[in-house]
């Protein structure tokens, strides 16, 4: 079988950036693992060269995001993802999300899988949009969301958040796939460090940074060993990473709460190997890589209770789970983790047993099953 998956895929030598790009570089090797399957990955990205080349056993083709993407539907953006559906020939097309991949997917009228990776009308209403533009683009890519699932027939739900989300369209034929989570994680040697907390998600409005970092100074004098981590870009809103920056200035902990930027896995996985906690406490979550890796490498984790991450987390037993943009509820379960490492120790032992339905062997084989499924559907009625 030949697989053409549309989606992210990080250029060679550079980071994961996102939790997207990280499924869809999971879930490639995968399948390029199976004896009886043929895989590439088309990619769009800003500043990209096209050009094809080869990544462990996945063939490689990129393509450039055209300076004004959302002009004409994506017009440029879903041509080019069908010519290179037509050099490559596969027998399906699995697209990640419900933008320009999961559209490109639909048109070319080959068989075709989408797994939806968010819910955009719901991160619009916590994107922190800044100006009359960046809503407008919001609210285009909601509509533009409806209309891929108007037209969709077989789709991914990575969380009973996504089904629930979209629970009117009952057109669609919904398959229940959690993400795939490298191997690399689960190989991830503990040793904690008292008072290290680490929060591996952008700086932007939507993951609380600004509410985290209140917390923080909530519980900095009681705990003069804790240090913030925050591991994620801080170049797409840098008016709010500026707020947080001054939120850290005013509170005197410049020394204590680092931004590192976006980190690569070794860097990321020396993190979460000494890191006491993860801390997420996102507005708005489907169901984040950054929750899940942190569980299959072991750490406990304190998110808030929004979207899917109820579905991963176990407060109490793998880790806690407060109300969102609630700074004091936040404040009070790091002050229970800080001051019982033991707790937390327990914790991140029962995360990591927790993680097994992320592994990518199982993920891969479920997917499969998808595939198999789908074309036996299309030879039916062909």
């Amino acid at each position: 079988m030949r697989v053409l998956l549309f989606g992210p895929y990080p250029a060679s030598g550079q980071p994961v950036t996102g939790g997207v790009m990280a499924v869809v570089q999971a879930l490639a090797h995968g399948l390029a693992r199976h004896p009886d399957l043929e895989v590439a990955v088309a990619a769009a990205h800003v500043d990209a060269v096209e050009s094809e080349e080869t990544d462990a056993g996945v063939r490689i083709f990129r393509l450039t995001v055209p300076r004004y993407p959302r002009t004409r539907f994506h017009k440029r953006l879903r041509r080019s993802l069908l010519e290179i559906a037509d050099r490559y020939q596969p027998d399906l097309i699995h697209a990640h999300g419900s933008g320009y991949y999961a559209a490109a997917a639909l048109d070319s009228g080959r068989p075709q899988v989408i797994t939806l990776h968010g819910v955009v009308r719901a991160e619009a209403q916590n994107s922190g949009a800044r100006n009359l533009k960046e809503w407008l683009a919001w609210q285009y890519d909601a509509q533009f969301e409806r209309s891929v699932l108007l037209r969709a027939g077989h789709v991914i739900a990575i969380s009973p958040y996504v089904r629930n989300a979209f629970g009117a369209y009952d057109h669609i034929h919904w398959h229940d796939i959690n993400n795939p989570v490298d191997d690399v994680w689960f190989t991830t040697e503990r040793h904690p460090e008292p008072g290290r907390l680490l929060s591996p998600s952008r700086v932007i409005p939507r993951k609380g940074t600004d509410v985290l970092i209140e917390a923080f100074a909530a519980i900095a004098a009681d705990h003069p060993e804790a240090e913030l981590r925050l591991a994620g870009e801080t170049e797409s809103m840098p008016d709010f990473v500026r707020g947080c920056r001054r939120q850290v200035a005013s509170a005197g902990l410049d020394t204590r709460v680092h931004f590192l930027g976006n980190l690569g896995r070794s860097q990321l996985q020396d993190e979460l190997a000494r890191c006491q906690v993860v801390v997420l406490p996102a507005r708005q979550e489907t169901a984040p890589m950054a929750v899940a890796e942190a569980l299959a490498a072991g750490c406990p984790v304190i998110a808030t209770r929004v979207g899917g991450m109820p579905d991963m987390i176990t407060s109490e037993k793998t880790g806690m789970l407060v109300p969102p943009g609630d700074a004091n509820a936040l404040a009070a379960s790091l002050r229970q983790i800080l001051s019982d490492p033991g707790q937390s120790n327990a914790m991140g032992e029962r995360a990591r047993e927790s993680a097994d339905r992320y592994r990518l062997d199982s993920v891969v084989d479920r997917t499969l099953e998808v595939y198999d499924q789908v074309l036996a559907e299309t030879r039916t009625t062909v």
